[in-house]
C-alpha cells in the first residue's frame, strides 16, 4: 500500500514540474540573498548606526583618496565604491526579476482590477526583500516586462527599502519619534494613495502599456504550459525554464549595467562638486530646494538614508535637512526614474520625482 500511494505522489509530482522548479528557485535565490548576505549586511550597519559614513552614497571604501586629490581621482574613487556597494543588491535585483518574468510568462498575474489593493499587495512582498529602491528596479521591471501591474511594482519598489523590518527598527533608533512617524506616514500615503491615484489618473483614457521586450521576439510571449504536461521529462522542462531564464536574465542585464554606470558617474560627480558644507550651513527655502533635487536623484543603498539623516544630526546639522535626507535619500533614485521613463510612463516618471522633490522641501520647510 506504501509503495502504491508513493508511486501515485510521484506520478502527481510530474504533472507540475513547472511550479516545482520556479519555486524551489526562487526559494534558494531568496534564501542565499537573505541569510548569506542581505540580513547580515544589515546588521552590521545597525552596529555601525551612528558612526561617521564615508559618503552619503556608500557605507564602506575599496579605494580611499585624500580630500585634496585631483577631481578626476575622486569621482573614479566614488564611482568604484558606489559599484561596489551596489554590486550584491543588483545582482539579486535581475536574477530575481528574471526569475518573476519567467514565472509570469507561464502563469499570468491574476491580481484583479483595485489599483489600490494591488499596490498594497506589492508593497506587502517587498517588505521583506530588503531591496534597495536601485536594486528594486530589475525586479519591478520583471513584473512589468511579465505583464504585470505597474502599482504592483511600484508598490514592491517604495516597500523595500523602507519598510523592511531591519531599516524600521533602525530608523526609530536613529531619528526623533516625529521624524520617524512622519516618514513612514508619508511613504503609506505614496503606496495606497498616491501611486493608485496616479495610475487611475493616467490611465482615465487608455490602459498604460508598458514596454515588454517585444523586440525580443517571442522571448516575452505568454507561454501556457502544455495540456498533457504530465508526460514531460524533468530536463525537458527543466532545460526550457534554464533557457527562458537565461533570456530574461539578458534582457534586464543590458539596461540594467548602462543605467548603473552612468547613475554612478553622475552621482559620484555630484557627491565629488557639490559644496556639501556651504550648502548644509543654513535652512533658507533656495537651498532646501537644491538638496531635495539632489537627494531624490541620489541613488544609495539600503539604510543608507537613516545612517546619513543619523550622522548629520550628531553633527549638529539643521533639522529640516536631517529630516529631508531621512525622506527623500533612497527612498526614489535616478535608477527608478530612467526605468519608469524608458519602460512605464514619461508622465509617471516625472510626475513621482517632481512629487518626492516637493515633498523633501516641504519636509525640510517644517522640521
Amino acid at each position: 500500500m506504501g509503495t502504491a500511494t508513493a508511486h501515485i505522489a510521484f506520478a502527481r509530482v510530474r504533472c507540475y514540474w513547472r511550479p516545482v522548479i520556479l519555486v524551489t528557485a526562487g526559494i534558494v535565490m531568496t534564501g542565499l540573498f537573505w541569510f548569506a548576505t542581505r540580513y547580515p549586511q544589515l546588521f552590521g550597519k545597525v552596529q555601525h548606526l551612528g558612526q561617521a559614513l564615508p559618503s552619503m552614497a556608500f557605507s564602506s571604501e575599496v579605494i580611499s583618496v585624500a580630500a585634496d586629490s585631483p577631481v578626476w581621482l575622486r569621482v573614479l574613487a566614488a564611482t568604484v565604491n558606489w559599484l561596489d556597494g551596489m554590486k550584491i543588491g543588483m545582482t539579486f535585483g535581475v536574477l530575481f526579476g528574471a526569475l518573476l518574468h519567467t514565472v509570469l510568462r507561464y502563469y499570468p498575474l491574476k491580481i484583479g482590477t483595485n489599483l489600490y489593493l494591488n499596490s498594497l499587495k506589492g508593497a506587502l512582498v517587498g517588505v521583506p526583500m530588503g531591496v534597495c529602491a536601485n536594486c528594486a528596479v530589475p525586479t519591478a521591471c520583471g513584473v512589468t516586462r511579465g505583464h504585470g501591474r505597474v502599482e504592483v511594482a511600484l508598490g514592491f519598489l517604495f516597500s523595500s527599502p523602507n519598510f523592511n523590518p531591519v531599516v524600521v527598527m533602525m530608523t526609530f533608533m536613529a531619528l526623533p519619534l516625529s521624524m520617524t512617524l512622519t516618514k513612514y506616514g508619508i511613504l503609506l500615503l505614496v503606496i495606497l494613495v498616491v501611486v493608485p491615484s496616479l495610475i487611475r489618473w493616467l490611465e482615465r483614457d487608455k490602459p498604460l502599456q508598458p514596454f515588454t521586450a517585444g523586440g525580443e521576439g517571442e522571448s516575452c510571449e505568454i507561454k501556457r504550459p502544455v495540456a498533457d504536461d504530465c508526460r514531460e521529462e524533468f530536463v525537458t522542462v527543466f532545460k526550457e525554464l534554464a533557457v527562458d531564464f537565461g533570456k530574461h536574465v539578458w534582457m534586464l542585464l543590458k539596461p540594467t549595467l548602462t543605467i548603473m554606470l552612468l547613475a554612478s558617474v553622475a552621482s559620484a560627480t555630484v557627491l565629488t562638486l557639490v559644496p556639501w558644507e556651504s550648502l548644509l550651513s543654513e535652512v533658507t527655502p533656495l537651498k532646501l530646494a537644491a538638496v531635495s533635487l539632489i537627494s531624490v536623484l541620489m541613488p544609495v543603498p539600503i539604510a543608507l538614508d537613516v545612517m546619513f539623516a543619523a550622522q548629520l544630526q550628531q553633527q549638529g546639522v539643521a533639522g529640516g535637512y536631517v529630516m529631508l535626507f531621512a525622506m527623500t535619500l533612497g527612498t526614489y533614485s535616478i535608477i527608478p526614474s530612467i526605468y519608469l521613463w524608458r519602460e512605464v510612463s514619461k508622465r509617471l516618471a516625472v510626475a513621482l520625482f517632481v512629487f518626492f522633490v516637493v515633498v523633501g522641501l516641504i519636509t525640510g520647510l517644517i522640521f
